[in-house]
């Protein structure tokens, strides 16, 4: 059975990122899937891959460049179209607009004016953790420019990881406290990254070791600042009740672990507002349920655009 923290995924990977001081070396190879000619926008930068097919927009969760999607991309390639995200700062880069307040705002704006330009409607929007709100988000803010959303491993209100009861506003103390600490230790954070990790065991974020360990190494390579703003914005965003304007389908995947019940419970009761939304737990999987089991993942996608055999 999979062990999970109490924590929930995506709020484990800012305390990864606040603890992580290692000493261990390792080379760790640089990001290709945005080498050939990204589209840079203030907050993010995109790569089109594919060239018939449906549009599946692919965000990143927190900390996590776009590599995370590598696989994705080569495996549905062929027969879709897929504009990969990448938020500034999350691979590393110093000095970009996600360092300051404005982040969610700024990554969907951006992702609209990308979608214009390019004269796309997405088939579908999906976003991994972080990614998942960013998603939730265009899908409120923009509702024209998406026919679906796919959140995976994601709640509407990453504060409740705090107590039951946890507001927006009872949150906003702690969440700037964080914001704090990851500043406060930026210089700290970034030398660790610099020096990485060679291994780590299965946890919360993966089942299996190798991408744990590269979970965790993007998590130390993300430029601290950037991670601080996005922490501090998704813990304070409470769209509980905010997704009831949500019009389109959404697919909502999330690790089943070794409390299905409870993890059941803890979806249902958080997406209740969003009426029709499709619940699919998934089982031997932690955080990255499309690193852990992609084949769910790519099935579940593939149903969601009607492409089911």
């Amino acid at each position: 059975m999979i062990k999970r923290d109490p924590a929930h995924g995506f709020v484990r990977q800012i305390f990864t990122a606040i603890t992580a001081v290692i000493a261990i070396h390792l080379v760790l190879s640089p990001t290709q899937l945005l080498a050939a000619n990204p589209v840079e926008h203030d907050h993010i930068r995109t790569q089109m891959s594919g060239e018939t097919g449906p549009v599946v927009v692919l965000i990143p969760g927190m900390s996590t460049p776009a590599e995370v999607w590598s696989d994705t991309v080569e495996a549905l390639e062929p027969d879709h179209r897929l504009l990969v995200v990448e938020v500034r700062g999350f691979d590393g880069e110093r000095g970009t607009a996600n360092e300051q307040p404005g982040l969610v705002d700024g990554v969907i704006a951006d992702l609209a004016r990308d979608l214009d330009a390019r004269q796309l409607t997405a088939d579908a929007v999906v976003g991994h953790s972080f990614g998942g709100l960013l998603a939730l988000k265009f899908g409120l803010s923009h509702p024209d420019r998406v026919k679906q959303l796919m959140v995976i491993d994601a709640l509407p209100f990453a504060g409740l990881e705090f107590g039951p009861d946890a507001t927006a506003e009872s949150v906003a103390p702690r969440a700037d406290r964080i914001r704090a600490t990851i500043t406060a230790q930026a210089e700290a954070m970034r030398a660790a990254g610099r020096t990485g990790v060679e291994s780590a065991p299965a946890n919360g974020m993966s089942i299996n070791p190798e991408i744990a360990t590269r979970v965790t190494n993007w998590s130390m390579k993300s430029e601290p600042l950037a991670t601080a703003q996005a922490a501090f914005e998704l813990i304070s965003t409470d769209l509980r009740e905010e997704i009831s304007r949500v019009t389109m389908p959404v697919t909502v995947l999330y690790a089943a672990g070794d409390e299905p019940a409870k993890s059941a419970e803890q979806y249902s009761r958080n997406y209740a507002a969003l009426a029709g939304a499709d619940l699919v737990p998934v089982e031997n999987s932690a955080h990255f349920i499309m690193l852990d089991r992609p084949d769910a993942f790519q099935t579940e996608l593939k149903e969601m655009l009607g492409e089911s055999d």
